[in-house]
């Protein structure tokens, strides 16, 4: 009898079917081709020179359910989850929540194949694909730890089979309906694979069988990311997932040359993929995030394991570069301001993993007691310009209620993208007062086309069309921005001149200056110029997530948002005059089109909010001038005097502003 024959024996008491059995006994045969018998032991090895193959795989489970190191502690790689012990009871009956939308199998039999969004819209690939991350799995592991109950190991075992048996890299392996996608297997080879490894190998509801069956299935898709490998972010799972097997299994015959390639692999790209300035070339928050989180994991592993020699110092500079980044971009609520596809990460995700890694540092410290220990940074100051990702950060102070302003002057990013440039994001201590929702989730829908298009940004519309470019994604040269950082004001200028619309028309020309006059008014001009010697319609947008406003009647087209909050926002217009200038609110709107949407991402889901614009029909060349005031809830609003001149008069909480609009940078 063949070795395969012998597998397909000793697996048949798990399932009648002829293919699940044949699928079983291959893997088995795979592991046994890999793996180095020397390192499991003399006798494993004479159990396979004597083709004892139930013994040796008796030998082969024991060893690794006993092995003293290599071994982790449940959740050392993983994300900042916590045990969700109801979470995990749902997943025992088949109760699945993944990006927001939930869904119970018939009977509690998991079907990973199975797209719900397919029969209950919109249609997101990601739910399929997601699900098959395992994120319930690492969860069952921590309530298993926690509780002790079998239940959740059995429930585990029983899954994993289901897997193996149900799933094939086909031949579209990263296309929808595929559970091989790379991102997919790099995720689940990083966490939830290894955490649910630790936390079920004693298991008895894990026999010696189910148990290899996940070590060759893990190896199995080890080999499929090394010969398949992708790019940016992708990649950098990928290969983290492909370091963390291979340094967790060394018994493997290819796990060491597969872990150097993986290293290679992230140290090239982390190189790569870092702009100059230290931002990530996605211009995305939340994946900078999972850039940061592979290369830290690959850190902690190869310090670990003992492989500290495959991390060289530019890379340890890239990673606390990435770090500072994230500090000088935080806003006062200590979240990242969302930039194209991205959900509110907290600036904690950064420094706690780096104060970890890196020892004490006040910097990080200040961000990860929340203000109580440590300090803010102390050489660079309070406002800050990335001059290759083009983004200009006002700040008044590092204080809980700081006066906070975000302008977005750089490329479109390499992935991710948004049609964004301009755009700001506003905020007062802990309140967001202009928004960027930051794209919602990846579904085939008018309201995700809406969340990434121009008309879901703070920005100007052209003839009712919004900005629409293709390039540039980055910037070779640093950015000239007009920069200025002062004791008493801030300055930043960016310029569109790229097409509107579906047809990229280059009709008009976008001139954008912001003026930070601290610690509390905000000035934004904008200038639109024609291109074409023709008249245009211009739209300025400003995005508030709220319900409630008020106009303020003492300045014609004024408003005052009602977050019913600490702080509100004044919308006070000064625009060129001689011409009829309307102001349009709109809330929850879907006819003629979308407007007035909240389209977040896992911490909020899609809702009604506001759009607050000023719209100037059959103009060639017009400019908005608009103050942005932070205001305390039942602060009285402030006195402003405007002059022919272009000037700009106001008391504001005990400071006078004088401010030019024909000289805003100086």
């Amino acid at each position: 009898m063949d070795r395969i024959e012998c597998f397909r024996t000793i697996v048949s008491y798990l399932s009648q079917d002829i293919n699940t059995v044949q699928k079983f006994a291959e893997h088995l045969d795979e592991l046994f081709l890999f793996i180095d018998c020397e390192k499991i032991g003399a006798e494993f090895s004479n159990a396979v020179k004597d083709s004892n193959y139930s013994k040796a795989v008796h030998l082969c489970a024991e060893y690794f359910r006993n092995r003293k190191k290599p071994d982790l502690e449940i959740g050392q790689i993983s994300s900042m989850r916590e045990c969700d012990i109801t979470a995990a009871r749902k997943s025992v009956k088949g109760i699945a929540r993944v990006i927001n939308i939930d869904w119970e199998f018939p009977n509690g039999e998991v079907d990973f194949l199975f797209d719900p969004t397919e029969i209950k819209g919109p249609r997101n690939h990601e739910w399929l694909w997601q699900f098959n991350r395992h994120d319930h799995w690492g969860n069952l592991a921590r309530a298993y730890s926690k509780t002790g109950e079998e239940i959740f190991a059995s429930t585990f075992a029983k899954e994993l089979r289901k897997w193996i048996a149900q799933t094939e890299i086909t031949e579209n392996w990263n296309g929808p309906g595929s559970a091989w996608r790379t991102i997919e297997c790099g995720l689940r080879l990083l966490g939830n694979w290894l955490i649910s490894f630790d936390g079920f190998k004693k298991s008895e509801s894990v026999d010696d069988v189910t148990l290899l069956l996940m070590i060759a299935s893990m190896h199995r898709q080890a080999v499929h990311l090394v010969k398949n490998p992708t790019g940016e972010n992708w990649l950098m799972m990928e290969s983290n997932g492909v370091y963390a097997f291979s340094a967790v299994f060394p018994e493997f015959k290819d796990s060491d040359s597969n872990r150097k390639l993986a290293a290679e692999r992230l140290l090239r790209e982390m190189k790569l993929q870092t702009l100059p300035d230290g931002v990530h070339n996605e211009l995305s928050p939340d994946y900078r995030y999972v850039v940061f989180r592979c290369v830290s994991n690959f850190y902690s592993l190869s310090k670990a394991f003992g492989f500290s020699e495959e991390i060289s110092g530019e890379f340890v500079e890239l990673i606390k570069k990435s770090v500072n980044v994230a500090i000088m971009l935080s806003t006062p609520a200590f979240t990242q301001p969302r930039t194209n596809d991205s959900y509110t990460i907290p600036t904690s995700y950064f420094t706690k993993q780096a104060e970890s890694m890196f020892g004490f540092s006040p910097e990080y410290r200040y961000v990860n007691s929340k203000r109580k220990e440590g300090n803010p940074p102390e050489n660079i100051g309070t406002s800050v310009f990335f001059p290759y990702s083009g983004f200009a950060v006002m700040r008044s102070d590092w204080g809980e209620d700081a006066s906070y302003l975000c302008f977005d002057v750089g490329p479109l990013g390499v992935a991710h993208i948004h049609q964004d440039k301009l755009n700001i994001n506003l905020f007062k201590g802990n309140r967001e007062l202009i928004f960027d929702d930051g794209g919602g989730q990846y579904e085939i829908s008018d309201f995700r086309k809406y969340a990434i298009s121009g008309y879901d940004h703070n920005t100007i519309l052209v003839d009712g069309m919004a900005q629409n470019r293709t390039a540039p994604k980055y910037c070779e040269e640093p950015i000239d921005a007009g920069w200025i950082i002062g004791e008493d004001f801030d300055y930043a200028v960016g310029v569109y001149d790229d097409g509107y619309g579906y047809n990229q028309i280059k009709s008009a020309v976008h001139k954008r200056e912001i003026r930070f006059c601290k610690p509390d008014v905000f000035v934004v001009s904008d200038t639109v110029t024609s291109t074409d010697d023709s008249a245009h319609d211009y739209e300025l947008l400003f995005h508030l997530d709220t319900l409630k406003i008020k106009q303020i009647p003492q300045f014609g087209n004024a408003v005052m948002s009602d977050y019913g909050d600490d702080y509100e926002v004044l919308i006070i217009p000064f625009d060129e005059e001689g011409k009829k200038v309307d102001l349009i609110i709109a809330t929850g709107e879907t006819e003629p089109c979308v407007r007035g949407w909240y389209n977040g991402r896992n911490e909020s889901n899609l809702h009604k909010a506001t759009t607050v614009s000023r719209k100037v029909c059959g103009v060639k060349n017009f400019r908005f001038n608009t103050l942005l005031i932070p205001i305390k809830a039942g602060t009285p609003i402030p006195e402003i005097v405007f002059s022919d001149d272009n000037l700009i008069s106001l008391c504001f909480n005990g400071k006078e502003y004088n401010i030019n609009l024909a000289e805003l940078n100086k």
